[in-house]
């Protein structure tokens, strides 16, 4: 674990710098003299680590944090006149310069095929009716409560974070991959699930020689090099009799964009599964099943533009399902790190509270990153889940070491790698590691 402890020292020394952070609140309008009483690095720390979410934290909570850690003296009043555009704009800009920062480190080892292998995905939560005007709601989470949008993305190989971004929670999927397809860059691998799928984003990520992987629109026209459409009958009597079938397609009625299809049958109690959620769907939707689509739920069916030399038909399913990783990150937000336990506040007062939340988990996820890298050459992982309930253990005085107040090596020793040591572990039984999982994808 030394080489680990070395590497980890290295990796945080750059968050929460007085100095940085003094530069970046006078460049955002933060802070507009010396002689003010709150300093951009205090400010910042105050938001970023607390044992309680949003909705337990009041304004008397944070001053006391800020005499006690930071022996800054201002009232609630005071304060809560802090809490700005201008105070938005510092937490964002610090927010980027952290996932520059971290995007900096590359893992050397896994030399893909790919750039990147990007998964992106959003979650959602419901906020105070007060909201409503600037953070829409609808459907089920209500249409007079406010509902907030984390659009969230990160690379596979490196687990470096790529973007996070807070916003309106009527911009759905589909709208967010149309209005950043600019993001989109040559070589990468591209995983997301079918809501952001559409003709728009998939003509770009061909455009740009990037690559994408995901499953087949529903609504999606498919059709033979010969331009007519799919026997989906022949296709699949042809798919049950091998364990997986591809062929080269066209799929989209207008666009009519070149792709391979991958195919391959579900087990029973698979289908049993979908067709179960089917049916509830259709029931609450009052509309009817076809049976197409019924036949549809027996098998999965992939798209890509990367070629079967590079991610043959086998490791199609494996591939995609890195995917799912993001679910977890998604449950340590809320389980351990509460970021949806929110309470009616001034706007700027609740994004600043989330944004300083995210940086947090942000510097978390780094260590996370660091570890599961290190301890994958010898084909282990770490669990996600147990990391991030044992990072509980360690916050205060991980910000103690951000703050300069305990050398870093000190906090490594006694504190961080006894509690994260047994986060370590094998693959389940017949699974693939994380690390595993990546090796099909290798470069020659």
């Amino acid at each position: 674990m030394e080489e680990h402890a070395a590497d980890i020292s290295a990796n945080i020394k750059g968050f929460l710098c007085s100095v940085q952070a003094e530069k970046t609140g006078r460049q955002t309008g933060f802070i507009k003299r010396s002689s003010g009483k709150i300093t951009a690095q205090g400010f910042l720390a105050t938001l970023m680590v607390s044992d309680s979410p949003q909705e337990h934290i009041s304004l008397p909570d944070l001053t006391a944090e800020l005499r006690q850690a930071h022996g800054i003296e201002i009232t609630k009043e005071a304060l809560h006149q802090r809490f700005s555009a201008q105070a938005v704009n510092f937490l964002e800009k610090i927010i980027q310069q952290a996932l520059k920062q971290h995007l900096g480190r590359e893992n050397g080892r896994l030399n893909t095929h790919f750039s990147r292998i990007k998964v992106k995905d959003s979650t959602k939560f419901k906020l105070p009716t007060d909201y409503n005007g600037v953070y829409r709601g609808y459907g089920n989470f209500s249409k007079t409560n406010g509902m907030i949008s984390l659009q969230y993305e990160y690379d596979v190989v490196s687990g470096n974070w790529l973007s996070v971004k807070l916003t309106d929670g009527l911009r759905n999927d589909f709208k967010d991959a149309e209005q950043t397809i600019s993001a989109i860059t040559t070589g990468d691998l591209h995983l997301r699930d079918l809501g952001y799928i559409s003709p728009t984003y998939l003509k770009a990520v061909i455009q740009s020689e990037a690559f994408f992987l995901n499953r087949l629109p529903p609504q999606a026209g498919v059709y033979n090099g010969n331009g007519k459409p799919l026997n989906w009958n022949k296709v699949f009597r042809q798919a049950n009799r091998q364990q997986h079938l591809q062929q080269d397609v066209l799929v989209y009625d207008k666009e009519r964009l070149g792709c391979r299809m991958i195919i391959e049958k579900v087990p029973d109690y698979e289908f049993k599964r979908r067709w179960l959620n089917a049916q509830v769907q259709a029931k609450s939707k009052s509309v009817g099943i076809s049976k197409e689509h019924k036949k549809r739920l027996h098998y999965n069916i992939y798209i890509t533009n990367v070629e079967a030399k590079i991610l043959p038909a086998s490791e199609i399913r494996k591939t995609y399902y890195l995917r799912w990783q993001i679910e977890l990150v998604f449950k340590t937000w809320k389980s351990f790190f509460r970021i949806n336990e929110v309470k009616r506040v001034k706007k700027e007062r609740l994004e600043c509270q989330l944004l300083g939340r995210l940086l947090w988990i942000l510097i978390n996820w780094s260590l996370f990153s660091r570890l599961n890298k290190h301890v994958s050459v010898r084909g282990q992982t770490v669990s996600m889940l147990m990391f991030f309930k044992r990072s509980l253990k360690f916050a205060s005085t991980l910000k103690m070491v951000l703050l300069k107040k305990i050398p870093v090596k000190t906090w490594l020793s006694y504190t961080y790698l006894p509690l994260i040591i047994d986060c370590v572990c094998l693959a389940p039984k017949n699974k693939q590691t994380h690390f595993e999982s990546l090796q099909v994808n290798r470069k020659p």
